[in-house]
């Protein structure tokens, strides 16, 4: 999702003044640590907030996720209005196995169980399958704008949403470039992404 919504703009002038190339790795922010502690890759963008040994951890900010839906699928799916025990038996999308975001929501709402649901491992692949009416999912509104705006998603219940704090984790041996690298993404996520309390 940060691919999808902050990452390219909050690094462009980096990249293009460093003459930098990125091999970028993607895996659910709530489990990207794994690759740091495998030595993978020299920074992770991720949900948890305690660095692996060697490493340090700076807070970017949260990513704030709506619950949302085509009103083709509201209208399918609760043509009497929103039910909210009717939602586990109603199509979710669910971005992977080690997505989480759904059930949180849902937790949140006092819903526990399972649900049915699609498994789709791509950000603007899970918005495509929203705006088509197959499921309801959890959108970062950073990506959901646009569609928000025209009336192609709505929100399931307004003023419901999840936040999910973002923090970047990096070698403290990691060298010159990626300390600048550091200190460039902490300055450029400040006007994109939620401020951590």
């Amino acid at each position: 999702d940060s691919l999808a919504t902050w990452w390219a703009p909050a690094v462009e002038d980096f990249c293009a003044s460093n003459d930098l190339l990125l091999e970028l790795v993607v895996e659910d922010q709530a489990v990207g640590l794994k690759r740091m502690r495998a030595g993978d890759v020299a920074a992770c963008v991720c949900a948890a907030e305690v660095p692996v040994s060697g490493a340090r951890c700076e807070p970017l900010g949260a990513m704030r996720y709506l619950a949302l839906a085509s009103p083709q699928f509201m209208r399918r799916y609760f043509p009497d209005g929103f039910a909210l025990g009717a939602l586990p038996q109603v199509p979710a999308i669910v971005f992977g196995a080690d997505d989480r975001l759904q059930h949180r929501y849902l937790e949140a709402l006092g819903v526990t169980g399972g649900f049915v649901h699609h498994l789709c491992p791509s950000s603007e692949g899970f918005v495509q399958l929203a705006l088509a009416g197959l499921g309801w999912g959890l959108v970062p509104a950073l990506q959901a704008q646009e569609q928000l705006a025209r009336g192609e998603l709505v929100e399931l219940l307004p003023g419901q949403h999840v936040d999910v704090p973002l923090y970047w984790h990096h070698w403290r041996q990691g060298g010159e470039l990626l300390d600048s690298l550091t200190g460039h993404l902490l300055r450029a996520t400040r006007s994109k992404l939620i401020a951590l309390d």
